[in-house]
């Protein structure tokens, strides 16, 4: 694989492992994971329109960042921790988590296997032409905007909500913001 890409309409809809809510993922390994199998790591987008409680994840490490809506708190191990659109917040996916939102929101979620993977979530704002590094598996997700990028034997446009996986440097032109997640396995 040296780039893949997914229109946002071309994403599977899956629902939560405690069947709270629905989730559509954009890339996982192995492809296609779900949330019940036994995936190395998973990057998905969540829509939460209220109160809820999250599916519970032994073992597995996880990054929520809020990409929209006017706010989501988290309430995990007695603490309450208050979650800013862009700013991503890792937990442990096997402790009991409970979400208050005022509204609707959309967030990525990043999983990672413990032990198996790890894995860095930024969001980074393209104006203009600059490149993106490298990682042992690179998922770009466009968060606002319309960005280009362009790899090795390819170009895309990336829109909100489409995804790109690849394993080779690019560059990136445009006005937008961007998810880059970075994903390292262990072998």
């Amino acid at each position: 694989m040296s780039l893949r890409y997914r229109r946002a309409s071309e994403q599977n809809r899956v629902a939560w492992r405690n069947g709270a809510g629905l989730t559509t993922e954009l890339a996982s390994d192995p492809p296609g994971g779900g949330a019940t199998t036994d995936f190395v790591w998973r990057v998905s987008m969540a829509e939460v329109v209220e109160n809820c409680d999250f599916s519970v994840f032994p073992d597995v490490d996880r990054t929520i960042l809020l990409v929209e809506g006017e706010s989501m708190s988290l309430q995990l191990s007695g603490t309450e921790h208050a979650l800013t659109r862009f700013e991503p917040f890792s937990f442990d996916g096997g402790v009991d988590v409970r979400c208050r939102v005022p509204g609707p929101t959309r967030d990525l979620n990043v999983m990672t296997r413990r032990g198996r993977a790890s894995a860095t979530v930024v969001v980074e704002q393209v104006l203009g032409a600059r490149p993106l590094g490298q990682a042992d598996h690179l998922v770009i997700v466009g968060v606002d905007g319309s960005v280009s990028l362009q790899a090795a034997d390819a170009t895309v446009t990336v829109a909100s909500g489409d995804v790109v996986e690849l394993d080779e440097p690019a560059l990136v032109t445009g006005s937008g913001h961007l998810a880059v997640i970075r994903v390292r396995t262990n072998s």
